[in-house]
């Protein structure tokens, strides 16, 4: 299993089996809806079989960044939002904000570069010198 997997899992605050996949994630949204009173948002991140750290960092953060910006968050608390990641194992459901803390440390970013990088309009990664 990828670290950056193992770590993810560790932070879930539940857990599913993936066949029954929208009826978790439904459940979760309400549960979700009810603790915070808001709206609630499922961002869904399934693991590759492949090169799963590489597709954390360069893809998954980039987008879960822009998706949180586009929604007004600017910080890692992101209430009524969290991610479904499907895994080998099952289903896990985590905090938007705690998936954000994991995936900028894996990159080295703060949380504040992440969304000056990846926010709506931001510039994405730096272009490497000779590439």
């Amino acid at each position: 299993m990828s670290g950056v997997v193992a770590l993810l899992e560790q932070r879930a605050f539940h857990r599913a089996d993936a066949a029954a996949a929208n009826t978790a994630i439904e459940a979760a949204r309400l549960a979700e809806e009810e603790r915070t009173g808001q709206a609630a948002f499922s961002y869904e991140l399934f693991v590759p079989q492949a090169n799963v750290e590489a597709y954390f960092t360069d893809h998954a953060l980039p987008r879960l960044v822009n998706f949180l910006h586009c929604r007004g968050f600017k910080a890692s608390r992101t209430p009524g939002v969290f991610v479904s990641l499907f895994t080998p194992a099952g289903l896990f459901f985590i905090e938007g904000g705690a998936v954000l803390e994991v995936l900028a440390a894996l990159k080295h970013l703060s949380i504040d570069e992440a969304f000056r990088r990846y926010g709506d309009g931001g510039p994405g990664d730096p272009k490497l010198l000779g590439v």
